[in-house]
């Protein structure tokens, strides 16, 4: 991926910083810089082929573009990424876990929005998929915001995004305190398939990122109120806020095996089959053909 340092996009018709798609690997080159072997994304005996240390995008600044970012991306960190009053200020719908274990998909980061000019909405819209989201240092300033300060899952289970959908966010050191008063701090899912605004859930390991809790999972679950999570306002998507210990579970599968029930805290409740629910609240679990998992 090379070098990628103190870029500045603005004013751009569509994309400031466009990425598209990006996964850099460890390849292997003849002595002319052809390419000769490593494109695959594990290697032969089953480890991540994704390069380490990570790649880094720094010091990006981009402001008064309609979208920032890429669509698909692995192994590549944002650090000290500054946004001003962009429409989208991240725009990213799916990615993984790091190959190197220990870096940040967004660290040391300043998402701004100023009211008082006319463009731009505060809103970074997260990938989704079977990983964990590091989101470190972040602070967000100002506003309005869009659908959510952060939203996550972008486009999560449709075409060329994420899935399936209960991706971990885990927030740290994220400072909310310098938005504009009221506005909605994060979002479960945002314009995905119906199971993207129920399985996503946020992490912390601090006491400010979450408000104070550990976990929180979507107000669609509702059988977590059960076990002493409480429900949270809109600000929080008002998804229920738990001090225990919450993780994802994927189970996969080459063919569709029916549905499986997922029984324990949590889950001890009454099926709601309407949308998005679809009996998520009672641990139903539905194959997601996409990615089969």
């Amino acid at each position: 991926f090379g070098k990628f340092k103190g870029n500045v996009n603005h004013d751009c018709a569509r994309y400031g910083l466009y990425l598209d798609n990006q996964y850099p690997r460890n390849l292997v080159r003849d002595e002319d810089g052809f390419v000769k072997s490593g494109c695959e994304k594990f290697t032969a005996d089953g480890k991540d082929n994704g390069v380490t240390p990570a790649n880094v995008i720094e010091d990006e600044l981009d402001w008064h573009n309609i979208f920032v970012g890429q669509y698909s991306m692995g192994d590549i960190s944002f650090k000290r990424y500054v946004s001003v009053n962009n429409q989208h200020s991240l725009y990213w719908k799916t990615s993984k876990n790091f190959a190197d274990n220990v870096s940040h998909h967004m660290v040391d980061c300043t998402i701004a929005n100023d009211s008082k000019d006319p463009y731009g909405r505060l809103q970074v819209f997260g990938p989704s998929g079977p990983f964990t989201f590091r989101f470190t240092n972040v602070t967000f300033l100002g506003g309005p915001v869009g659908e959510a300060a952060l939203c996550a899952g972008q486009h999560c289970g449709l075409g060329g995004a994420g899935g399936p959908c209960n991706v971990q966010y885990i927030l740290e050191g994220v400072d909310w305190s310098r938005l504009l008063s009221w506005q909605k701090k994060i979002k479960f899912g945002t314009n995905a398939a119906s199971f993207g605004y129920v399985q996503p859930i946020f992490l912390s390991r601090d006491n400010v990122s979450l408000g104070g809790h550990k976990a929180m999972v979507s107000q669609h679950l509702d059988g977590f109120a059960e076990v002493g999570c409480q429900q949270q306002d809109w600000q929080w998507d008002n998804g229920y806020a738990c001090q225990m210990p919450i993780r994802r579970l994927n189970l996969w599968s080459n063919v569709e095996q029916g549905n499986v029930t997922l029984k324990g805290p949590g889950y001890n409740t009454q099926p709601n089959f309407a949308a998005p629910s679809h009996g998520l609240n009672a641990g139903i679990m539905q194959f997601e053909p996409m990615h089969r998992g």
